[in-house]
């Protein structure tokens, strides 16, 4: 049921055909602990002194969907939005669910983060997340697709 889902994930998002490389075998064991390190890369970079480290840990084709704004689409849009968005710190990511296939994976989970950094915070910000990975040709598990919405919303 889980891999019928991260399919059809892959087909509706077109994430099986946005690359001319084949990529890593299809037929090598998915590693959940491949995920968990990518996620302490995205966290060390969204927390890092370079605003736009974290865009780098997104596939070229990335969509990124929060609620009320447009898709932001490609890593140019992810570089323009990285520049515009105040610093984090504390970022958490905390994954409920991860099943994988191949060169491609998702994870359901919660994230959270403050905005801004000390002595300058402002609020924290909590959400649900859902992310579709793929790893590339270099072996890098990147983020194709990420949707995430307010933890309290429809509460």
């Amino acid at each position: 049921m889980h891999i019928r889902l991260l399919l059809t994930l892959a087909a509706v998002g077109g994430l099986s055909s946005c690359s001319g490389s084949s990529g890593p075998a299809e037929s090598a064991p998915f590693k959940a602990e491949e995920i968990r390190t990518a996620e302490r890369t995205v966290v060390a970079a969204l927390e890092s002194n370079d605003p736009t480290a974290w865009v780098y840990l997104y596939t070229e084709d990335a969509v990124l969907l929060e609620p009320g704004s447009a898709p932001v689409e490609g890593r140019q849009a992810l570089l323009e939005m990285a520049r515009a968005m105040p610093p984090l710190s504390s970022v958490v990511i905390a994954p409920i669910r991860t099943e994988g296939h191949g060169n491609l994976a998702y994870t359901y989970g919660s994230a959270a983060w403050v905005n801004g950094r000390p002595p300058n915070t402002a609020d924290t910000t909590k959400v649900r997340v859902v992310m579709v990975w793929r790893k590339e040709a270099d072996g890098v598990w990147r983020i194709a697709q990420e949707v995430f919405t307010p933890e309290n919303a429809g509460q």
